[in-house]
């Protein structure tokens, strides 16, 4: 506002005493103190995954729940056979996982004797009505207690489960055998499995 302008409106007011104030813009004054830090704001989505790191070394496995020895052998293979007088040895031509025995040519291998859990089972077609008697065997010797039958009226399939405890010695091969006691003249069988576990 210039001086005239000034003068003008000084008079206005004077006259009319409810114009509004006059003013003169007088020059800028210094800069006020920084204000205090406003509250944090809320966090913001999460960013992408970063890049996996390499994958660490796998270690030895170690004995499983504990146990101190176990293992197994199994097939899926069909196999046919004809009664005998003698037993008959089954195929267990597949390793199962195992630490402290050893599984080879359809036999387990006890390295540590001792007290333990042997667990078979057994799938088999009969040609004929009977029974088909099944048994493990230690070294060439029959285990007490572990023999089971799958009993037909007829042709047929039928499956067996058996599970023992038993003492083992050092050394021994354990096996699954057909046994003598089989009454059918031929079978099938389509699937067997064999494993032991050291408990004490």
């Amino acid at each position: 506002m210039n001086e005239e302008n000034f003068d003008k409106c000084v008079q206005e007011k004077i006259l009319k005493p409810c114009c509004s104030p006059c003013y003169v813009l007088g020059p800028a004054g210094p800069r006020g103190s920084i204000g205090p830090t406003g509250p944090t704001g809320p966090i913001g989505p999460t960013g992408p995954a970063g890049i996996p790191g390499p994958q660490g070394e796998v270690g030895p496995t170690g004995p499983a729940a504990g146990l101190n020895a176990y293992g197994g052998l199994y097939s899926t293979s069909a196999q046919a056979f004809q009664k005998q007088q003698n037993p008959i040895t089954i195929n267990l031509d597949n390793p199962m996982q195992d630490y402290d025995v050893t599984g080879d040519n359809n036999a387990i291998q006890i390295i540590e004797g001792g007290i333990y859990e042997v667990t078979y089972t057994l799938t088999a077609t009969l040609n004929e009505a009977g029974n088909l008697v099944v048994g493990v065997k230690e070294n060439d010797k029959d285990v007490v207690g572990s023999s089971s039958t799958i009993t037909l009226t007829e042709a047929g399939t039928g499956m067996i489960a058996n599970n023992i405890i038993v003492r083992l010695i050092d050394k021994s091969l354990i096996s699954l055998a057909i046994l003598p006691t089989t009454t059918v003249s031929g079978a099938t069988i389509n699937q067997a499995s064999l494993s032991v576990k050291l408990l004490d």
